[in-house]
């Protein structure tokens, strides 16, 4: 596994200690960082202590529930993806759990194989998620710049100008040059990413338009 990927901690609040100790080894054994809490109350007591980004909770277990596990979870980090588990599946409590804002939801028994796949799909988003955010900061950044990037017209000595653009669509109709910034390799590297994100449909068609016309401003 990516040793990004493996980066954060996951959280499995499982009461069944076969199943709990199962779980954990099999997912510290793929490199991830595994906390393992016996009921919904010590659940709760690791996530009063850190976030969470992946949390795989059984939905019916002592002191508090999966529900209540997973709303603790998203108060935390509010980007934070739950998994339910249970041996009593039903309709109610598969929309009931996803109404909540379960990631995906699992019925027992299932192959230690299922959970593989699904940590391995949760650990990608949550690496697009943080490209993501970069992403974001990155566009916060530029557009700060240019809302403080002095504008004038060639020949004035200044060394801001806008590149050259139609009168249609600049209030300078006259050629103008945009001062060097942070180079083109950095901006291959956002662009790369802009991209990827848009591939894995975290981004509107409509988004990556605009985020791709501010950064090649």
């Amino acid at each position: 596994m990516d040793q990004t990927e493996a980066a954060f901690p996951i959280l499995v609040a499982e009461d069944e200690a076969t199943l709990a100790e199962a779980l954990a080894e099999c997912l510290r054994q793929k490199g991830f960082q595994v906390d393992l809490a016996r009921d919904g109350r010590e659940a709760l007591n690791f996530l009063e202590k850190r976030p969470y980004p992946l949390v795989i909770t059984d939905l019916v277990m002592p002191e508090f529930d999966g529900l209540t596990v997973l709303r603790a979870a998203r108060q935390r980090l509010p980007e934070a993806l739950v998994v339910i588990m249970t041996g009593y599946a039903s309709l109610d409590s598969a929309i009931g759990a996803i109404r909540e804002g379960a990631h995906d939801y699992l019925c027992k028994p299932f192959k230690l194989q299922e959970i593989e796949v699904m940590v391995a799909n949760a650990a990608r988003l949550i690496q697009l998620h943080k490209e993501n955010q970069v992403l974001l900061r990155r566009l916060e950044e530029l557009t700060a710049k240019l809302q403080n990037l002095e504008i004038m017209p060639p020949g004035s000595g200044s060394k801001a100008h806008w590149p050259k653009a139609s009168p249609a669509f600049s209030p300078y109709p006259l050629e103008m040059t945009l001062v060097e910034g942070e180079g083109a390799h950095r901006l291959l590297v956002d662009l790369e990413r802009l991209h990827r994100l848009y591939r894995e449909e975290l981004l509107t068609k409509d988004e990556y338009r605009k985020i791709k016309q501010r950064l090649l401003i």
